[in-house]
């Protein structure tokens, strides 16, 4: 066994007192066992330690530990033959103050002098001196027969299967009433690394799970790893030296692949197959303004603008604090969303990139209460605070937007709801997200994440506070000396190409959310020098739509 990394995992003395009881003798071709009475030295102590799984250079491996209920099989062998009270004794890992201790299966044990030991896991009771050769000169030929034939579980995903597949032999040294014993894999373990980009994110201010943008798409024909976090384990019986197949998927292209293992191939007991390019691993530190590319990747907010220039950006980060990103957003993504993310252009029309929230062309009504089917209507009629409080604790637009989607489709594919029909083909127009990237799809945000958007670009908390103006059913930040709103939102996008970005103008006109307000109206917000407004706007009037997406 090659590349030590051993671990001590207990060492306890008098645990056990022990007395043996008579077991029948045996013979075999290969030694057969010893009836010699011996009454040998009583065992004070037993240590033992592991070899890890480890690759020649050290890069990879696996750490083995023993817990409890695991069972170690022990034989000792004399003149040539085994000990029969020593043949396939089950010692016992009991857990105790945090570690593992080793116990005897036997009480009051004494081990005979002059005795060689050898060790091996799992225990098996099947296990006699019949299959192991008790004229052998090291555990490797000791445990030959066994180790030729162990079985690997197809199937290693359940802990349990994985590690039960790890044949492990060793020997030992009985000095001073203490054996120690020593174990090493004689199974291989193979360490895959499949293709795929993940971004380990390194935030001190929020703990943000890891974001792998497309996930991959690697097969395994006839076995399944087991898998901690973006390793994949599998173990095998290097004697009988196979090949383990798959197929994985390259720019689209699905290619095979084929890993041979075995001692035909190498003696390491943890060697690793690269599929692909293998798996490019990102550290990163999450920005509010870090770009957000085609095909999922990011680039950090100070990135160098040629860098900008040269990729495909779809939006900039504008929420990275998770309690300020939607249940809606979040369960949409499996149950974890990493950010949101503001487009880089807004629904572009001839008439000015200007749609209403909802209009009945026919009837010329825009009064439709949606609470009906679960848009709550926030607005507190002469509270402009109140109002204000409710619309901004709305931060699920995505919610919303499906809502409309879902429970008005009919009147969405007759143009009724314009802001949100031009969201659901947002990516025809924009050209992505790739399809293969996590997100949520493209919807209309909500008034609490459209203010967290102007929030982010200024720096300004834009709460209830001294430049808080009660304007009726409206109400605006009046803020001399803050600086231009309509800048701070286009200098996040300033160094994106040309042709992948709309600027913002004072034209006056507002971004829709998806956040109702009344049956009649919505939130629409407008921003200039020195202020921030918000309008309970009619819903037939024009507004730009900006929409956002969660990854």
């Amino acid at each position: 066994m090659k590349n030590k990394n051993k671990m001590i995992i207990m060492l306890r003395k008098s645990f056990f007192f022990v007395s043996l009881s008579v077991i029948a003798l045996w013979s075999c071709d290969k030694g057969g066992t010893s009836g010699q009475e011996d009454e040998g030295k009583p065992l004070d102590g037993l240590s033992v330690s592991v070899e890890s799984y480890s690759s020649s250079d050290g890069s990879e491996g696996y750490q083995l530990e023993f817990k409890d209920g695991d069972g170690i099989g022990l034989f000792a062998v004399k003149d040539g033959q085994v000990v029969a009270e020593i043949s396939n004794l089950r010692l016992n890992a009991v857990g105790q103050d945090g570690g593992i201790v080793w116990k005897s299966s036997v009480e009051d044990l004494s081990l005979p002098d002059g005795a060689v030991f050898y060790a091996y896991y799992p225990y098996m009771e099947s296990l006699d001196e019949n299959s192991v050769d008790a004229t052998a000169e090291s555990a490797e030929d000791f445990f030959d027969s066994m180790a030729d034939s162990w079985e690997t579980a197809k199937d290693q995903s359940d802990p349990e299967d994985f590690y039960g597949s790890t044949l492990m032999i060793g020997s030992g040294v009985f000095s001073g009433g203490i054996l120690s014993l020593s174990v090493s894999p004689f199974t291989q373990l193979v360490v895959f690394d499949f293709p795929g980009k993940v971004y380990h994110f390194t935030n001190t201010d929020y703990s943000i799970p890891d974001y792998e943008p497309v996930p991959s798409k690697t097969e395994c024909f006839g076995f399944t790893p087991y898998t901690e976090g973006y390793k994949k384990y599998f173990v095998v019986n290097p004697a009988v030296a196979d090949s383990l197949r798959g197929t994985y998927t390259d720019n689209g292209e699905e290619r095979d692949w084929t890993f041979g293992y075995g001692f035909e191939n190498t003696e390491d007991n943890c060697i690793v197959c690269t599929v692909g390019d293998g798996l490019e691993l990102i550290n990163h530190n999450l920005q509010v303004g870090d770009f957000f590319l085609y095909d999922g990747s990011l680039l950090a907010k100070d990135a160098d603008i040629m860098d900008v220039l040269s990729v495909h950006v779809m939006g900039v980060v504008f929420q990275i604090n998770p309690d300020r990103i939607g249940e809606s957003e979040k369960e949409a993504l499996g149950g974890t969303a990493h950010a949101l993310v503001v487009s880089a252009r807004h629904s572009a029309t001839s008439l000015g990139a200007l749609w209403p929230w909802f209009s009945d062309y026919d009837t010329g009504e825009f009064d439709r209460d949606e609470s009906v089917i679960g848009l709550q209507q926030t607005l507190t009629k002469g509270d402009s605070k109140a109002s204000f409080l409710a619309a901004d604790s709305d931060i699920s637009g995505y919610r919303n937007t499906h809502l409309i989607l879902s429970e008005r489709a009919a009147d969405v594919e007759n143009g009724m709801y314009p802001s949100f029909k031009v969201v659901s083909e947002f990516v025809q127009e924009t050209g992505g997200p790739a399809d293969n990237v996590v997100t949520t799809g493209w919807f209309l945000p909500s008034y609490g994440q459209m203010m967290d958007v102007l929030r982010a670009f200024s720096g300004y908390p834009l709460d209830v506070n001294e430049y808080f103006v009660d304007w009726g059913n409206d109400w605006y930040w009046d803020m001399p000396g803050a600086g231009d709103f309509t800048q701070f939102f286009n200098d996040a996008f300033a160094k994106i190409n040309e042709d992948q970005k709309t600027y913002v103008s004072d034209a006056g006109f507002g971004f829709w959310t998806s956040t109702q307000a009344g049956s009649e109206t919505a939130w629409n917000i407008s921003r200039g020098k020195d202020f921030v407004d918000t309008f309970c706007e009619n819903k037939c009037n024009g507004g730009y739509v900006r929409p956002v997406l969660a990854f």
